[in-house]
């Protein structure tokens, strides 16, 4: 997988909803075939950032809201 095919699947899977943070992410791109070499070219702390921001933002959206409760 090219630099470029990595980061559009990470971006892909932050926005998704299917990870809840980025140790989720990692894994799954390492199930997605992405090498360990290739995986620590992108450890930046701005990349980190903007993916973990869209794993909130995703998750907010997918995770349905729980009626409160009069108890």
């Amino acid at each position: 997988m090219g630099n470029q095919e990595l980061l559009e699947r990470a971006f892909s899977l932050a926005e998704s909803g299917e990870v809840a943070n980025i140790q989720e992410l990692r894994h799954a791109l390492i199930g997605d075939g992405v090498s360990l070499s290739d995986l620590a070219q992108f450890h930046g702390r701005a990349l980190s950032a903007q993916l973990s921001r869209k794993i909130i933002l995703s998750r907010r959206r997918v995770t349905p809201k729980m009626p409160r409760g009069d108890a």
